[in-house]
């Protein structure tokens, strides 16, 4: 007894928020259905400053990632400081000293 396979537009189940499951493409080379599958994108040249819509590699990423945390450290500090009056943690210091 032969199993039949869905058709690839029917969905074989639905997500959890709802999205639909289609069966996979692209099993058998000669199917005719595999021309709905997308051409993947050139490679791009890794010196290349990263384009608005392409992602970050991992070192740029994490650059990127502790300037945004010294800024909010820094945010924080005179956020305490300047209601006390004093403009930088160092005079507070000091003042405390």
């Amino acid at each position: 007894m032969d199993r039949l396979l869905p058709a690839p537009r029917t969905p074989v189940g639905h997500r959890r928020d709802g999205r639909p499951i289609f069966p996979m493409l692209g099993a058998d080379s000669t199917d005719p259905s595999n021309v709905q599958l997308p051409t993947a994108p050139p490679a791009a040249d890794p010196a290349a400053p990263p384009t608005p819509g392409q992602g970050l590699d991992q070192e740029a990423l994490t650059r990127q990632l502790a300037r945004e945390k010294e800024q909010g450290e820094r945010a924080a500090v005179r956020k305490l400081v300047e209601p006390l009056g004093f403009t930088k943690a160092d005079d507070l210091t000091a003042f405390v000293q």
